[in-house]
C-alpha cells in the first residue's frame, strides 16, 4: 500500500525549497513570490522548519510567529500561504494603522474552511474588526508581490521588539532606585480570597520566571473571568511600585487592580487600576506601575481579569 503524503513528509521531512520546485501547478509567478520570502527569511535569520503536512513552521529566535502552507495539505493543490498569529499582530496595531497596512490584513483573515475535518471556528476581532469563522488568524493566500511586501514590513517591525527569556527576563528600568522585595522570603502567604492555595498562584511570587500562573481551561476559577490573589507580607510594608511579567505567551490579563488592606479581615483599599496592557506585549518582559497614594498594608489583593492569560511573576518595589 503506498504511502500518504502524511506519511511520506512525516518520514523526510522535506525541504521546504524542494516541494516547492517539485509543485508544476504552482506556477512560476507563485514560486517566484515564495522563493522571494525564502529570501528575506534567510537573510533575517526566520527559519522554517517542517511542522506537518505541507506546513512550515515560521520561527524567530526561537518563537513560532506563524507558518508556511504548502497546497492545503494535498499533492495537487497549486495554492500556498503565510499564516500568522492573529496574537503577534495586534501587538502591532499603532505600526499597522501608520504604514497603511489595515486593510491589507482585514482582506487576508483565515476563514475556516474544515480543512482537517475537526476545526473550531471562531469569532475573533483582529484589530478593531470582529469576523465570524475564523480558523487560523490570518492567512496569505497565494500573495502577490505587494502583499508579500506588507507581510515583510510587519515582520520587520517584530524583529526590532526585544523579547526576554524564562533565564534572561526584561526587567522595566522604571523600577531603578528601588528596593525589589524579595517575593520568596517576605510573601509569608499566597492564597485566593477563599483560603485556597496552591502551586499555580504561588508560581507569582517564586521569583522563577520560568514558572507561571496560568488562567484558562483546565484551571481553577477558568470560568469566572476574574482572578482575586491575596498575598500577605510577613511584616507591613510600604509599596511604591508593582510590576507584572509576562510569561511564555502573548495572553496577558485584560485588566487587573491593586487592594491593600492593613488587616486579613480589613477594608480593602484600590491602589492602583489598569485596563489594558502596555503594547507591544513581549515575552518575559517587566511592566511596572506607580502606586500614586502609597501607604503601609501588610495584606495585598490583585485581581486580574480574564479568562485566558499567562504570567510568571509579579514583583513588589519599595524604597
Amino acid at each position: 500500500m503506498p504511502e500518504t503524503l502524511a506519511q511520506e513528509q512525516r518520514r523526510t521531512k522535506p525541504k521546504l525549497e524542494n516541494v516547492i520546485a517539485s509543485r508544476e501547478c504552482m506556477g512560476d509567478k507563485s514560486k517566484q513570490v515564495a522563493y522571494a520570502f525564502l529570501d528575506y527569511c534567510n537573510a533575517r535569520n526566520i527559519t522554517y522548519k517542517w511542522s506537518s503536512t505541507n506546513r512550515w513552521n515560521l520561527n524567530i529566535k526561537g518563537k513560532s510567529i506563524g507558518y508556511i502552507g504548502i497546497g492545503a495539505r494535498k499533492r495537487d493543490d497549486n495554492s500556498w500561504n503565510i499564516l500568522m498569529n492573529e496574537k503577534e499582530l495586534v501587538q502591532y496595531q499603532d505600526f499597522i494603522e501608520r504604514e497603511g497596512l489595515l486593510e491589507t490584513i482585514h482582506n487576508n483573515i483565515g476563514y475556516c474552511i474544515k480543512c482537517h475535518g475537526n476545526c473550531t471556528p471562531k469569532s475573533a476581532t483582529i484589530l478593531g474588526k470582529t469576523f465570524n469563522n475564523v480558523c487560523s488568524g490570518l492567512c496569505f493566500k497565494n500573495p502577490d508581490a505587494d502583499t508579500l511586501e506588507s507581510i515583510q514590513k510587519i515582520l520587520d517591525f517584530r524583529l526590532q521588539l526585544t523579547h526576554g527569556t524564562a533565564s534572561r527576563p526584561i526587567l522595566d528600568p522604571a523600577t531603578d532606585g528601588l528596593t525589589r522585595i524579595n517575593n520568596k522570603l517576605r510573601v509569608s502567604g499566597v492564597s485566593d480570597l477563599h483560603g485556597n492555595a496552591n502551586d499555580n498562584i504561588s508560581n507569582l511570587f517564586n521569583g522563577k520566571c520560568g514558572d507561571y500562573f496560568y488562567a484558562g481551561p483546565y484551571d481553577y476559577q477558568s470560568n469566572s473571568g476574574s482572578h482575586d490573589i491575596l498575598f500577605e507580607m510577613d511584616k507591613p510594608v510600604e509599596l511604591k511600585m508593582y510590576g507584572l511579567f509576562t510569561g511564555l505567551r502573548l495572553d496577558v490579563p485584560n485588566g487587573w487592580a491593586l487592594y491593600g488592606a492593613e488587616s486579613k479581615g480589613g477594608e480593602w483599599i484600590l491602589l492602583d487600576a489598569q485596563n489594558e496592557f502596555p503594547k507591544p506585549v513581549t515575552l518575559y518582559t517587566e511592566k511596572a506601575f506607580s502606586i500614586d497614594k502609597p501607604k503601609i498594608y501588610q495584606y495585598y489583593k490583585i485581581t486580574l481579569d480574564g479568562s485566558y492569560f499567562v504570567l510568571s511573576q509579579v514583583h513588589l518595589y519599595t524604597k
